[in-house]
């Protein structure tokens, strides 16, 4: 795999097979986007750049194949659209049936998240900033 040193990973240990369901979307070509609160970047992962390769690795690192960065946008939780619903690849009606699904992950998550970023008093509100991380695959292993 050329040119591709970090890495777009998906899923941790105990997930119920969510990460590798979500790297099975993008080999599949599904999943185009994915979405990240911008507050767990703090802990020292840089956001992602267009034109940017990352390996995709599962959560025992495993590399799957490549992909490459095209869009990389920062949007109030609110105002995250029906196209990113869309892109993310997970059978999303619509951008409320996206909002609902990952309101409740990050909820179930939000323990995690205040310890990365270092604010035991974090909370989940609506105009929360939302890294939306567009890409397409470039390679598979």
């Amino acid at each position: 795999m050329s040119g591709a040193s970090a890495t777009l990973d998906f899923g941790f240990p105990g997930d119920g097979g969510l990460g590798d369901r979500l790297l099975a979307a993008v080999l599949r070509g599904e999943k185009t986007a994915t979405s990240s609160l911008a507050v767990e970047y703090l802990c020292g992962d840089p956001l992602p750049r267009v034109g940017q390769r990352l390996r995709l690795v599962d959560h025992d690192g495993r590399a799957h194949g490549v992909v490459e960065t095209t869009r990389v946008t920062i949007t109030p939780l609110h105002l995250v659209g029906d196209d990113v619903a869309r892109a993310e690849g997970e059978g999303f009606v619509d951008a409320a049936h996206w909002r609902r699904d990952h309101v409740a992950f990050w909820d179930r998550v939000a323990d995690f998240i205040r310890a990365d970023a270092g604010d035991p008093e974090w909370r989940l509100r609506d105009a929360e900033p939302v890294v939306v991380h567009h890409f397409r695959l470039q390679e598979r292993e």
